[in-house]
């Protein structure tokens, strides 16, 4: 990847000497002592926005990183009225933090943008979140009311939080996930999870999010376990990043499912080609670009290829950050398909970790796996398509 600062140097070169001390002397202040981050980013030339899944597939001014955070700026000085028809950019973000990787100052557009979402816009005339909101609310599930036999009331050693959109989705992961444990010397088991409250988080309502982060932490802590494994990469973001900034703490550290199974695996053998695809939040929001790559580059005789767009560099499915799938379906249907075709370009089959990145693909016709049902295959013996 090209430095972040690459431009700067190419304007030093091109400026001259006489010029390049006042330049950095105003680039410098400016970021120490200029406008607030949000004035920031809506200033910019939009350095990011090759790199932003909706402004390459929306192609919009609007929608482009720097598009919406001046309308959250107009909406925050009031130079915009809040309708839903003006506040609509603000939630055509996935929350993908692709931005800042390639950022100057290392800004997340999705964290500007949120304290606007919460006091200007807040989800109001939104009825997409309604039901969102009253699900977690009332049953701290996004899908609503929890199948009865989805609760947990199994011990061990291991604590396996399995996720909304895996528990709703993909439930027959929850026994893949059970036997590559054992096979690795654990007894897992679950619990009757909340939420954790990243789609609160992401639409804007903090308050729901600090009352669901509470309630999972007591029940992560009430269950006495020592070693915590998660399915989806926006859960362990949550319980990691998120938690300890509004004053509410797990103990032990939750471990991302792929960050469980790296070093622990051995002797596998495979066949075949798979693609990996990386989660935004495993790559970028955990630091964790090349997890999935290591596990699988480990099993003898199978192919692993990467897309063009991979690593920290990763390109959203299209399906994260709860807002665009419900406002604007055919904008993540586009996304998880600009996603898939550079993807099945290598191989046909995308190995990831993310329950809702397996979703976004297989409901557009791609052949998916996550990287916990590939395991659980080789160790049944079983071998990949080419």
């Amino acid at each position: 990847m090209p430095g972040k600062w690459d431009w700067l140097k190419d304007e030093l070169r091109a400026s001259g000497m006489a010029s390049a001390a006042p330049l950095v002397l105003r680039f410098i202040g400016g970021r120490l002592r200029g406008p607030d981050n949000l004035v920031k980013c809506a200033l910019c030339p939009n350095m990011c926005r090759h790199a932003c899944p909706v402004g390459i597939v929306d192609g919009r001014e609007t929608t482009s990183p720097a598009g919406k955070a001046r309308v959250a700026l107009f909406l925050r000085q009031g130079r915009l009225q809040a309708t839903r028809e003006n506040a609509s950019p603000l939630y055509a973000c996935l929350s993908c933090d692709a931005c800042s990787v390639w950022c100057p100052f290392g800004f997340s557009v999705a964290d500007l943008l949120r304290p606007v979402k919460e006091k200007t816009a807040g989800g109001v005339g939104f009825k997409e979140f309604r039901e969102v909101f009253e699900n977690l609310e009332k049953h701290g599930y996004v899908y609503g009311e929890p199948k009865p036999s989805d609760s947990g009331s199994r011990t061990g050693d291991l604590l396996y939080l399995r996720g909304c959109t895996l528990r709703e989705k993909h439930p027959d992961m929850s026994g893949k996930a059970e036997r590559v444990f054992q096979h690795l010397g654990y007894r897992s088991f679950t619990i009757d999870e909340t939420c954790c409250g990243m789609p609160a988080y992401n639409l804007g309502n903090t308050s729901l999010f600090r009352k669901l982060a509470r309630k999972q932490a007591e029940k992560i802590g009430s269950s006495g376990a020592r070693t915590i494994v998660a399915s989806c990469p926006s859960c362990v973001y949550a319980y990691r990043v998120l938690y300890p900034k509004y004053g509410v703490e797990v103990k032990p550290e939750v471990y991302h499912v792929a960050e469980f199974l790296e070093d622990r695996l051995k002797g596998l053998k495979g066949e075949g080609s798979v693609v990996v695809h990386n989660p935004c939040k495993l790559a970028v929001g955990l630091g964790k670009p090349q997890v999935i790559w290591k596990i699988l580059s480990s099993v003898e005789g199978l192919t692993v290829k990467e897309p063009r767009r991979s690593g920290r560099e990763t390109f959203c499915c299209g399906h994260g950050g709860s807002a665009v799938p419900r406002l604007n379906p055919e904008l993540a249907r586009r996304i998880a398909m600009e996603r898939g075709v550079e993807l099945t370009e290598e191989a046909e089959i995308i190995v990831t970790a993310c329950p809702t990145c397996k979703q976004a693909f297989q409901s557009n016709g791609f052949k998916a796996l996550d990287v916990v049902e590939l395991v659980h295959i080789l160790l049944g013996g079983e071998q990949c398509s080419r």
